[in-house]
């Protein structure tokens, strides 16, 4: 079951606290680290895991057995050109790409646009919650919101 929770103020400080040995691990491969997902967006309920996005000069320079000894599992590539790790305390997804990869700025537009048009960040909450209710895997529950997520993209594009 995919669970969705109200807005938590407490997010951004687990993003900070997480991010601070991540960018010190990564050292000067790191470019940038940003919250992103649902909840990096205030008063946007959401499955209580925080997204991570890592911006690093090259994937040949990250040793994974640094951010596993922080708790982070590799997953592998599961957007293009991208890496994926997982924590479970707290529950974090870190998703780590190279600069100029075009899904960074997809990921910053598409939360950037949620922060600021309370009407959309409403209507995906009620999108996110109806989906909870339908999916019971988190891939498919991904899937479902692309949709969406594409028409804001196409939205801020042309704003």
């Amino acid at each position: 079951m995919i669970e969705i929770i109200p807005y938590d103020t407490q997010w951004p400080q687990i993003f900070e606290t997480e991010a601070k040995p991540i960018r010190k691990v990564l050292g000067t491969n790191c470019l940038a680290l940003h919250h992103i997902g649902s909840t990096s967006v205030p008063g946007l309920s959401s499955k209580p895991k925080i997204d991570i996005l890592t911006v690093v000069k090259h994937f040949s320079s990250i040793k994974i057995a640094d951010l596993e000894r922080l708790g982070y599992e590799f997953r592998g590539e599961v957007i293009p050109s991208g890496r994926y790790f997982s924590k479970q305390i707290p529950n974090v997804n870190l998703h780590v790409f190279e600069e100029g990869n075009p899904s960074i700025k997809r990921f910053l537009v598409f939360r950037d646009w949620l922060r600021t048009h309370d009407d959309d960040r409403e209507a995906y909450e009620n999108l996110k919650k109806e989906l909870a209710n339908k999916h019971t895997d988190g891939m498919s529950y991904a899937c479902a919101k692309t949709e969406f997520i594409n028409k804001i993209l196409e939205k801020a594009d042309g704003a």
